[in-house]
Order: C-alpha cells, then structure tokens, then sequence
C-alpha cells in the first residue's frame, strides 16, 4: 500500500512539474507581448494565475488518467472561470466579461502600440484571454499529446506576432528563456519515455532519470544551438532596409510616420492630477489655444494625421512659411513666447503658436509645409524639459470680410475633403438643415458652430467614454435622444463631429489638439501655465484669402471664454432664425431606438452560447464534475487567500495603538499602488497623504485629489499623527488600544475614493501588502510597538 502510495505520489509530481514547465515557458514567451500596452505588468501578473489554474488542472487530470478531450475542456472550464475572473471580477462569461472584451477590441483596431492604459482605454482583457488560449494549446501539445516538437509551434507563434504590429525589435532575451523552457519540456518528455523501458536492475520501481553522461550532452546541445540562434543573426550581413528616411543627418527629404497625437496626449496628460505642463512668458495680453498637432485624415474609425513629407531642411531654426491670406481679410500682430516644458510632459510633438512666424527649437523638430506643425525626426527627441522661443502671429480679421467668404476645394489637398463612402446621408442631411440659412460658406461654418455650442441641446460632459468618433459613432452622437445619453461628450467629440460635418458641406476640415485657456502665474506679468486640464481639441477650417481659421464648438464654460469674436455676435440674427428649425435637427431621433434595440437584443448571444456549453457538461462522467468543482474550490481558495490574510491583518492593526494605526495607513497605501514616503516625519507623510484623499461616494473613473475633497479625513488623520507624536515623543505617555479605529477607517474610505476602480480592485484582491515583511517605523523610540502583528511573510 505504501509502495503505490508512493509511485501515485510521484506521477502527480511528474504530471504538474512537466504542466508547470510549459506554462512558465509559453509565459515567458508572452513578455514578447509587452509593446501592446503601456502597462505590461497587468496581463503578465494576471497570465501567472490563469498560468497556473491551466497547469494544476491539466496536470491533476492527466494524473486521473482522464481522456485527452476531457483534460482540455477541463482547462477550459476552470481556466477559463479564471480568465473570466481576472478580467472581470466574476468566474463566469457575463456581459461586463463581452463588454471588457468588445472595449479592448475597439482600442487595438484604433490605437497604435502601445495602447494607452487609463481604465477605458485598455487592451488587457483581449492579452489574458490570447494569453490564456495560448497557454492551453502549449499544454495540449506538450503534456497532454506528448508532442513537445509539436508545442514549439504555438510558441514560435505566441513570440513572433508581436514582429508585424510593433514598431521595435524583440528581446534577444525572451526568445533565449523560452528556448531553454522548450528544451526542458524535451528533456522531461525523453526521461519519461526512458522510466517506460522497463524495471531497473536493482529492481527499484521508481521513476527512472537521465544518466550524468546523457544529461551533460543534452544540456551542452541544446545551450549551444540557443546560443547559435541568439549570436549568429548579429554576425551574417543583412541589408540595411530604411523605410522611412528621417535618420539624423541624412539629405533630402523623408516621410515619418504619424502617431494619432490623441493617443500620445491621453498617454503624457491624463494623469489625474492637475500637472503644470507648459510655462510661457508672452508680451500676448491675452494667450489661449496652443496647437500641438493637426489630424487631416478621416477614417470610418477615427481622425489621425496619417504620414507626412517633412523634409529634413523644415527645421524649427528661424522662419517658417507665411499664412496663406488676404491682407483685405487678416492682418496680423506678432507677439514673442519663450516656452519652457516640464519634464513630465513627454511628447513627440511640439506645442506652439498657430500661426506662427519663427520659431528656435533645439533638436530635430521639423514641421510639415501644408500644416506647420513639429513633430520629433527620431524616437528619441521628446519635449520633457525643452526650452524654445517663437514668434506668434496674431490674427485681426475684418469680420464683414469673412462673413463673404465661400471655400474653394481645389485650392487645398483632397484629403482635407474626404469622407467614408458609407458615411449616412443624415449626416449630410442635418449639415445641410442646421446652416440652410446661410448665404456663404462662412456662414454655414459659424451656424454649424453655432449648432454644438448652443442651438443643437448638446452638453459638455467628460465622463462619457472616449470611444473615436466614427461614422456609427457619429450619427449615435448626433441623432440619439439627450435623455438616452446622446448629445453628450467633451472637445474631442465636439471637434470630430464638426470637422465632419464641414467636410459633408464641401469645407475643408482638419481637427486640432493642443492646449486651452492657461493659468496667469501671481505677482509674474506676461508669464501663463498650461496644466494638464487644459487639454483640448478644437477645428480649423480653410477659406481662401483667411487661410485656416479657428472654430471651437464644444459647449463649455473653458471654451466659450476664448471664442473668437467671429463665433458668435455678427450671425447672432442669422442663428436666431436657424433655431426655429432647430426641433427638426431631432426628427430622426425616433429611428435611433430601432437601431438601439437591434444591438442590445443581440447582446445576450455570448450569455447564451455560454449558457448551452454549461448545460452540455451535465452529460459528463461524476469523475470530470468532481475534478471540475475541485478545480473551481482550488481557484477560489487561491483568489481569497490574499484578501483573507490583509482582513486579519487589519484587524489586528486597528484593534493596537496609533504605531499599528499608522502602520495600517502605510498599508492601504502599498495596495492601492500608492508610495509611501518614507523617511519623512509623521506631519510632513499627513501632507503627503491628504493630497491623496478623494471624494467619498463619488463614482468618477477618474477621480480628482486633494485635501479639500476630504476634510472629515483630513481631521481624522490630524487625531492620529497627534496621538502617533505623543507616543513617539512625549515622556510617559500611555495610549489605548482600538482608539483610532474610526480615524482609520475614514482615512481609508478617502484614500479608496481617491484610488482608480482598477487598483481598488487590486488592492481588494491582491494587496500587496500581504506580502511584505518589515518594522514599524518609530518602534525603537516608542518601544511599546515594534514589532508588527502577524507578520505577512509568517502567515504565508
């Protein structure tokens, strides 16, 4: 009994170990995936529980002797419920489990790599589900068919398509691990095969290994053709392919290639905090748009600003191009800006003027002659720290003049033009309707303003997802009812929509980015701070003789403020007319419902699906239901292993004194994601802490900071440095247990509200702090807490 004890014991090892090899090595090859996202630590910390769920049940089944079939649907029912976990929060295939997926496939066909990570814009999900499927067909291939040399497809798969969708090389490294993980996978695969010859000669039943001598010599083969693969493509002369010729000091002109600078200011912008961006010192009385960057090409996704000709010789060393206008219509007052940059701010676009005269820049910043706007000649060049000066050319227009002008599209490129094909004709319609009062171009271009900014019942809201507006996009922002979430967005929707529209009235269009409406600095004339709140996108639209002009139509306070005076006061009678037909605008809103409700009667079809593959494995052996709940107790007991330990941990903090006190708030911090100061003393980390606080209750995706959302928990940890310095400092100073347990809790709630839903998500699932191991700061003087309760690394 014992001996059979001891050979099931030993084939379950054998059986895990050789699951655990493939999973670790297809995870490894996954790192070749990191260039998708900017935050590669999310799907590679997820993939390590899918990673292992995949490998204990693929490993315990094989062990039972289960059919291979029955091995893989078992991977993919407790796998999946750990995918589904992971992404979603639930250990099954609901609607915010499609829905997550349906967000990352939109963000990997519209962003460019890396995909920008904020909660809403993310590609995770579709990286733990790829990830996940990937780490099962390894598992089939290598364990469960016992097909190694078959496994190395997949992995070559997993490592190589990364080469066709990022624009960097791959890590010599993570191809070299994961030739080792396969080489080991066909090490364990022929010392199994060897255990099969038959009993030993000393008659031993155990599990049978490689000789030193074998293992030496396969151990040498395989470290030398891993080492050959790695060094001899260094060594054999290629052909130096450039595709784009932008390379420093290289002649003539090249073409770069453009990345959405919507995408880029998302990345370097939104960072929750108000951050001081751009510091300017003008003799402008009155600075507001600053430009970044254009986007001309419209798409059915998105608007981008494709690849441009920017030849070396446009070079931001002294004067650019003069606008294109009529002296008659614009006459122009310069005005000088010495620009400084803050090092947080890293951009592969230059913020300045537009117009603009002249402009010093040192670096390789080039511009194109169609746009006039910079852009970095190599990856390397960023704005963060740059200093710059430039001359401003400030537009005067003669209102009456514009009011008569009519565009000319010949005169400009075709792109500024086109449309989609399958662009809807309501569109085009409701252009048409909201400007049939005007009798120029000019005109129709102030109505349409006009028609987002104040005759159209459009709001100005933030918190709507930031999805491109597209051409399905467009017409649900434009046609779907206000009371149904229609008509609602912020600049870049407001700017998207417009441009469009001008377009479908033959106007050529392009949308712009860049900043709004910065900060007068106290007791500094002349000098301005844009923030990172300032962010904004607005349109420009070209007429002959004015050149491009500026039209902001979102409805908000920041931009109205700064609206040129042509917006509004010399059409005023003109839009007054226009409103009576505004009610109109929304006759095709009663068919957006239809539309609506064909969506969302095909939403269910995933929860259905899911629902017939359940039902069918109630047909299965009681064998593969009892290893498919132990698998799911298994994958339970892990997830709230972690968030069980931190529940006792905190508990014993609150129920000690103001050091456990204070040492639970460093706590909260760690599992948020947060940094802790250390080193600081107590008032000076309170200071740093209710900077962090948010406002409890509030739902925001991205919730704003400070001390003053928060003041109950700012009193409440005033209390607690107060009685953490009576402790540390005062003589004879003695304090209860368990006193500052609401003080706690209330600094915590803030924190929380402070926090992202996706780290209090983490922090409630995975606290980092379970995992940590130290003293409490401040025990030696104190000498009444210095050690902590329960120690993490002890309870593990």
């Amino acid at each position: 009994m014992s001996s059979d004890l001891q050979r099931g014991g030993a084939a379950m090892v054998v059986q895990v170990r050789f699951a655990a090899v493939a999973a670790a090595t297809t995870w490894i090859a996954m790192w070749s995936w990191r260039g998708f996202t900017e935050r590669p630590a999310d799907f590679l910390a997820a993939l390590v529980v899918v990673g292992a769920v995949v490998a204990i049940t693929g490993g315990l089944a094989r062990w039972r002797r289960l059919p291979g079939g029955v091995v893989v649907l078992a991977q993919l029912v407790v796998g999946g419920a750990a995918t589904c976990q992971v992404v979603a929060d639930r250990p099954w295939p609901g609607a915010e489990f499609w829905a997550a997926l349906q967000r990352a496939g939109d963000a990997a066909t519209t962003y460019a790599s890396p995909v920008p990570d904020d909660g809403l814009v993310t590609v995770q999900p579709l990286l733990v589900v790829g990830g996940f499927l990937a780490m099962v067909l390894v598992d089939l291939c290598a364990a469960t068919l016992r097909r190694v040399p078959l496994a190395g497809l997949p992995l070559l798969t997993v490592y190589s398509v990364p080469i066709s969708l990022i624009d960097r090389g791959l890590s010599w490294w993570v191809f070299a691990i994961t030739a080792i993980g396969f080489l080991a996978l066909l090490y364990l695969q022929e010392e199994e095969h060897l255990s099969r010859w038959g009993r030993s000669l000393d008659g031993s039943t155990s599990v049978r290994r490689l000789s030193d001598t074998v293992r030496g010599s396969a151990v040498g083969v395989g470290a030398a053709a891993t080492a050959a693969a790695v060094a001899l493509p260094l060594a054999i002369p290629t052909f130096d392919l450039a595709v784009f010729d932008v390379g420093p000091g290289r002649g003539g002109s090249g073409d770069i290639e453009v990345v959405n600078p919507l995408v880029d200011m998302r990345r370097d912008l939104e960072r929750g905090e108000d951050i001081d961006m751009i510091t300017v010192t003008t003799d402008d009385p009155d600075p507001d748009h600053l430009r970044i960057a254009v986007l001309k090409r419209f798409t059915n996704d998105q608007w981008s600003g494709g690849n441009r000709r920017v030849p070396e010789a446009n070079l931001a060393d002294g004067r650019v191009p003069a606008p294109d206008s009529d002296p008659e219509v614009v006459r122009y007052d310069e005005a000088d800006y010495e620009v400084q940059v803050a090092e947080e701010f890293q951009s592969r676009w230059l913020p300045t003027q537009a117009p603009i005269t002249s402009i010093y820049a040192e670096g390789d910043w080039r511009y194109a002659e169609d746009s006039i706007d910079f852009l970095a000649g190599n990856d390397d060049l960023t704005t963060a720290g740059l200093s710059y000066s430039m001359t401003a050319a400030l537009p005067d227009y003669d209102q009456d003049a514009l009011l008569a002008l009519n565009t000319s599209p010949v005169t400009q490129d075709d792109e500024l033009t086109d449309l989609p094909a399958d662009l809807p004709d309501e569109v085009r319609d409701l252009a048409r309707e909201e400007t049939s009062e005007a009798g120029t171009d000019f005109e129709r271009a102030v109505l349409l303003s006009q028609f987002f900014r104040e005759t159209g019942g459009f709001v100005y809201d933030d918190q709507v997802p930031d999805d491109p507006v597209g051409s399905s996009e467009l017409t649900d922002f434009l046609f779907t009812p206000p009371e149904e979430g229609g008509r609602r967005g912020y600049c870049e929707q407001y700017a998207a929509a417009m441009g469009v529209m001008a377009r479908t009235l033959g106007i050529p269009a392009r949308v712009a980015v860049g900043f709004l409406n910065p900060s007068a600095v106290f007791g500094e004339p002349g000098t301005w701070v844009y923030s990172a709140h300032d962010l904004h996108a607005w349109v420009e639209l070209y007429f002959p003789g004015a050149g491009w002009v500026l039209f902001d139509p979102t409805p908000s306070a920041a931009s109205v403020d700064v609206l040129p005076s042509y917006s509004n006061a010399t059409v005023e009678e003109e839009v007054e007319t226009a409103t009576s037909a505004a009610p109109s605008s929304s006759a095709p809103a009663p068919t957006r419902p239809e539309r609506t409700d064909d969506v969302t009667s095909s939403a269910p079809t995933p929860e259905e699906q899911a629902g017939g593959n359940g039902s069918d494995g109630a047909s299965f052996p009681w064998a593969v239901v009892a290893g498919v709940a132990g698998g799911l107790l298994l994958l339970v007991l892990l997830a709230l292993l972690p968030s069980t330990l931190r529940r006792r941990q905190r508990e014993r903090r609150l129920g000690g004194g103001p050091e456990l006190a204070w040492e639970e708030l460093r706590a909260v911090v760690v599992d948020l994601r947060g940094r802790w100061p250390e080193g600081r003393s107590p008032r000076e980390t309170a200071i740093a802490l209710s900077a962090a606080f948010g406002r409890v209750g509030s739902t925001d995706p991205r919730p704003a900071h400070g001390p003053d959302l928060a003041p109950e928990a700012v009193a409440a940890l005033d209390v607690i440095v107060g009685a953490l310095e009576r402790l540390r400092y005062a003589r004879d100073h003695s304090s209860g247990t368990g006193e500052l347990r609401d003080q706690v809790e209330a600094c915590t709630a803030a924190l929380e509200a402070g926090a992202s839903p996706r780290d209090r998500r983490r922090a409630r699932w995975l606290p980092a702090s379970v995992f940590e191991r130290r003293r409490v700061e401040g025990g030696s003087a104190s000498g009444r807490e210095s050690e902590l309760v329960g120690s993490s690394a002890e309870q593990l």
